[in-house]
């Protein structure tokens, strides 16, 4: 009886202590942890939910922005541009093989002096060792311009350098030309290049005359005829008489490049590099070619911010011209003609306004071009544009840029224009109306389309 009674005086005592027991079970002990930390939860709960709901509301808003206030067709309300989808890509490719030509001719042999060094030789062999993983021959034009005999390049380089490249042919260029054209399989890789002073001169034939006067007819017919990429490039060299002795230290002769567009693009670049490194390089020009959308990028702007990683740019800031908003524009410009990358040419090709009453102006513009990366021919250059937006007219702005190549600038090949003759070796003979021939018969290259970019107030 003292036992029980002594166990029931403890417990009470106990159940004193903690404060008795609730009918959950629980000790009363520990009601106020339990109330503090169904308290604590909730209240996190409610912060993290208001948080929740406050972000789900900044991001409603955010994406509810009309950035394109003006309903430029370009765009969507949101300021996201409309991809086309016949927007052409243009798939990058490598070149297979590639097919060298040389023309011998009376008009060529100061090129081809006995154990004469001259820059010729030099570039010749120097370009066509670059290529010899692809391009293991030479092929010998013959006196008539048709295809004649093709032997290995180390073989080409001892006739070459021996004087064995002398000939008393005249040229036959259009004959010359359709041979190359209809031996090549353009849907294989395979590209030609042609190395020939591209002296048209039908001496022998009849009527060399009218033939002369028709020359560039004949041409486009024939271009137009295989529709592939041509390309001519320009270089000079010492041409020698027949002792030696150098008579022209500039003498012009080309390399005519056929073949699909991106391979000829390949082999334009690194022929062009060389000569370019040789100090013989003039100019280069081209048709036939589909450069598909403009790449390009941009820098950081000024006095506004770009909308994800689109062309809009939103938060436009209206200031003093001296700190207006800036957008820069980097264009890539390495798929086209080499004289894009003078400042001067550039800018007369660059074509910049705006679709809706406000002002823009292109400012700084800097070129940057590397044509060797990581010891491989490979050329990149980019133009850095500077454009100026003010007086904006309305809450959105659409700037319209675009390029207009210098398809036909011939300037610098122009001190090579109207020799009177075929011995004129300072000139080369009817070589304008042999490009003029490449420009016709519908062998044009394909008018780049413009690019657009969205400036909003909004944001």
């Amino acid at each position: 009886m003292e036992a029980s009674v002594a166990r029931s005086g403890t417990e009470g005592n106990a159940k004193a202590l903690c404060g008795g027991t609730r009918t959950d079970g629980l000790p009363a002990f520990f009601v106020p942890l339990v109330n503090h930390n169904y308290l604590f939860f909730m209240k996190t709960r409610f912060s993290l939910l208001s948080i929740l709901i406050i972000a789900v509301s900044i991001i409603s808003f955010v994406s509810c922005i009309v950035r394109n206030t003006v309903n430029d067709p370009h765009f969507d309300e949101k300021g996201y541009l409309i991809i086309d989808s016949s927007d052409s890509i243009v798939p990058q490719v490598g070149v297979e093989s590639v097919k060298f030509f040389i023309e011998e001719s009376g008009s060529m042999n100061g090129f081809f002096r006995k154990s004469v060094p001259n820059r010729f030789k030099k570039d010749v062999w120097e370009i066509c060792s670059y290529f010899s993983r692809v391009a293991p021959n030479m092929t010998i034009l013959t006196n008539n311009g048709t295809i004649g005999s093709t032997i290995p390049m180390k073989n080409f380089q001892t006739r070459m350098n021996t004087g064995s490249c002398i000939s008393a042919a005249s040229t036959k260029v259009p004959v010359m030309i359709e041979s190359i054209l209809s031996s090549i399989d353009t849907d294989k890789g395979e590209v030609a290049v042609l190395i020939s002073d591209m002296k048209y001169s039908p001496v022998g034939q009849a009527a060399p005359a009218v033939l002369l006067s028709q020359y560039s007819t004949d041409l486009s017919y024939i271009f137009g005829k295989y529709n592939k990429a041509l390309c001519l490039v320009c270089a000079t060299s010492e041409y020698m008489n027949n002792i030696g002795k150098s008579i022209c230290d500039n003498s012009p002769y080309y390399y005519f490049i056929i073949g699909n567009e991106r391979q000829v693009a390949i082999i334009r670049d690194c022929i062009s590099t060389h000569l370019t490194n040789a100090g013989s390089f003039v100019d280069n020009i081209e048709s036939g070619f589909d450069y598909g959308k403009i790449k390009y990028s941009f820098g950081r702007p000024n006095r506004c911010s770009q909308f994800e990683d689109q062309p809009t740019f939103e938060q436009y800031e209206e200031a003093d011209e001296s700190d207006t908003c800036k957008i820069r524009l980097n264009v890539d410009i390495a798929p086209y003609r080499w004289i894009l990358t003078d400042e001067n040419t550039f800018r007369d090709s660059f074509k910049a306004n705006a679709l809706y009453g406000s002002q823009v102006e292109i400012g700084k513009i800097n070129i940057e071009v590397q044509n060797v990366t990581n010891r491989i021919l490979k050329r990149t250059a980019t133009a850095m544009v500077e454009l100026k937006l003010v007086n904006m007219a309305t809450d959105s702005e659409v700037i319209e840029w675009a390029l207009d190549l210098p398809d036909t600038q011939v300037d610098r090949f122009q001190p090579f224009f109207n020799a009177l003759n075929e011995g004129d070796v300072t000139k080369s003979y009817s070589i304008e109306d042999f490009i003029h021939g490449m420009f016709y018969g519908g062998v044009v290259n394909k008018e780049l389309e413009p690019n657009y970019i969205l400036v909003t107030k909004k944001g």
